[in-house]
């Protein structure tokens, strides 16, 4: 029962709260409950037994602690409340030294004063206010019959008395300060391994992104040369350099998989968006990629009546990443996917949203980090399929997204589907108007998809290249020069952008690292060029960011599609034609 109380505070101020001061408001609010109680049982006891006085200074102790808990619990003024319980036990237990309480032993109660106040107050404070108690003690047992008090003391019971509270003040003392510095300790290492972790994401991304480029380069040539024009001795140790950089890639990808998305609180961009246009724009670019494999079913609570004020690319990249999680377990089966949006808990200024997504069932088991995995075998799904390496619901970075924005996420398998539940909270846009008409949204959704819907054949088509790096932009050209009917080059984002306001582009192949301006950056300027002129031009990411989340954040930028080197060059062009024939 007390576990179940303290986790439902702990919950409440966890995520406001630094943790040292939260321990300080748990041992506050113990204390508060546990006098309320003690200072009533004892005020009763003592009417009980005709020592009044003691019986009305405990009973108002009591209404008085309770009415500490209550003043703690609104305004989590925890230094104020310790300083109020410090007085009120100082003033009792130095009543019960005096008249020795109701059985005469209420002396002994001293000795728990400097624990209280330690624990409360901390080392400093708490030793200052317990040599002070014990000062005002020591008159009192060393003179109580000169003194004329009620409880009168011996010499050696004196002594005894004082020498138990000063060991009491110093196993408190030790007690608070091992555990200070274990505290500090902890903290250190804590910020000692965030930023090593942050070296080692930052090295291993430098390291991906250095070999993916040259790799990409190896690759690409290879493909362009002709073998036949080879002897066979040539042709073998030609097939052993593609065989060893093909093992080569391997290697890499591997260095990738180790690696963790790095998702900080402080990176969250706060704007004012409408939450149903970001994720349904989301929904249509994935239907876009993954075609008739995928159906949606999305349904919008209308309670929402305002802008909310938080990072659209999070939440895309959320969507993003969840869904083609989703996607990957099932194989070439279709699949329908129910999501919904509704108002949890709501306030003038926040709003706490509840998303449900719901897809068909599988037979998925929990692994050590929480992820999930399909059992070979499930009933409602081809089991063949499923016992693929790789089929797994992989959480970490949804979480990570989750967690920023004070939400949880849950996964429950139902008889019939499959529901993964998270919360989002955020902040509401102080603009009154309204955040969509669904109607309108949809009606003006279908008409921009109209005016983009013209196919083009890859073979007549204009394409940007956004490439800093000269090799790769030769290796680019040298790959697609006979599969399209023009080709220009950008140096970096800018240039790009300079290019796309004088030029019809069909496609655009767009870098992410670069000088002056970046991929992602340029992307969402030509987004907000669009907008404007009700016109889409696609967008491949070609890039060597590979690591985990990498792809989610180019598609949440507003890329349609995304390919990491080393590449093939008939991916590459099977992802162009698909574009050209469906979005452009």
């Amino acid at each position: 029962m007390l576990k179940r109380i303290l986790n439902s505070y702990i919950k409440r101020l966890v995520e406001n709260v630094d943790i040292d001061i939260i321990n300080k408001i748990m041992v506050i609010y113990f204390y508060c409950l546990v006098s309320f109680v003690y200072f009533l049982v004892f005020g009763i006891t003592g009417i009980i037994y005709r020592h009044y006085i003691l019986a009305i200074l405990f009973l108002i102790s009591s209404v008085v602690s309770l009415a500490c808990y209550f003043f703690l619990k609104r305004t989590k003024k925890h230094l104020l409340a310790g300083y109020l319980l410090v007085y009120l036990a100082a003033v009792n237990f130095l009543f019960l030294l005096i008249t020795g309480g109701i059985f005469g032993i209420g002396y002994i109660w001293i000795c728990l004063y400097p624990v209280l106040v330690i624990l409360m107050l901390g080392s400093g404070r708490g030793v200052f206010y317990s040599i002070a108690f014990l000062i005002v003690c020591i008159p009192v047992l060393m003179f109580s019959k000169s003194l004329s008090l009620v409880q009168n003391y011996d010499l050696s019971l004196s002594l005894r008395l004082l020498g138990s509270y000063i060991v009491v003040l110093l196993a408190g003392y030790v007690f608070e300060f091992l555990r200070n510095y274990n505290y500090h300790r902890l903290i250190k290492t804590i910020f000692r391994t965030k930023d090593e972790s942050s070296r080692k994401d930052y090295f291993l991304s430098k390291l991906s992104h250095q070999i993916r480029t040259p790799l990409n380069n190896i690759t690409v040539i290879s493909n362009l040369l002709n073998r036949t024009k080879l002897d066979p001795e040539h042709r073998e140790m030609f097939d052993t350099i593609i065989s060893s950089t093909n093992n080569l890639v391997t290697i890499v990808n591997n260095i990738v998989r180790v690696s963790n998305l790095r998702l900080e609180d402080e990176d969250i961009f706060k704007v004012s968006f409408d939450l149903y246009s970001t994720i349904n724009n989301t929904l249509e670019l994935i239907k876009e990629q993954y075609g008739s494999r995928i159906d949606f079913n999305f349904r919008f609570t209308r309670e929402i009546k305002n802008n909310l004020s938080g990072d659209p690319v999070r939440v895309k990249q959320l969507f993003i990443n969840l869904i083609e999680n989703i996607i990957k377990l099932y194989g070439q089966k279709k699949i329908y996917v129910a999501i919904s949006v509704d108002i949890k808990k709501e306030s003038a200024n926040k709003a706490e949203l509840l998303f449900n997504i719901k897809c068909p069932f599988l037979n998925l088991v929990r692994d050590d980090y929480d992820n999930f995995y399909v059992q070979a075998g499930s009933s409602h799904t081809d089991a063949e399929t499923l016992q693929t390496p790789g089929n797994y619901l992989d959480l970490t970075i949804a979480r990570r997204i989750i967690s920023i924005h004070k939400g949880e996420l849950e996964v429950i398998s139902n008889k019939d589907d499959i529901l993964i539940s998270f919360l989002l909270r955020f902040n509401k846009d102080a603009k009154p108007e309204a955040l969509f008409k669904k109607e309108e949204a949809e009606s003006l959704s279908d008409e921009l998809l109209l005016k983009a819907h013209k196919k083009v054949d890859i073979k007549n088509s204009n394409v940007l290249i956004v490439e800093d790096n000269a090799v790769n932009q030769k290796i680019i050209l040298l790959s697609l020069k006979s599969n399209v009917r023009n080709i220009d080059v950008a140096n970096n984002g800018k240039e790009a952008l300079d290019k796309f306001a004088k030029s019809k582009y069909d496609l655009i192949l767009m870098d992410i690292q670069m000088p002056v301006m970046n991929g992602i950056v340029a992307t969402k300027k030509i987004r907000e060029v669009e907008a404007i002129t009700n016109t889409h031009t696609p967008i491949i990411a070609v890039t060597a960011n590979a690591l985990a989340g990498d792809k989610e954040v180019c598609l949440a930028a507003g890329m349609n599609d995304y390919i990491s080197k080393p590449f093939q060059v008939e991916v590459l062009v099977q992802k162009m034609k698909d574009l050209l024939e469906k979005n452009t």
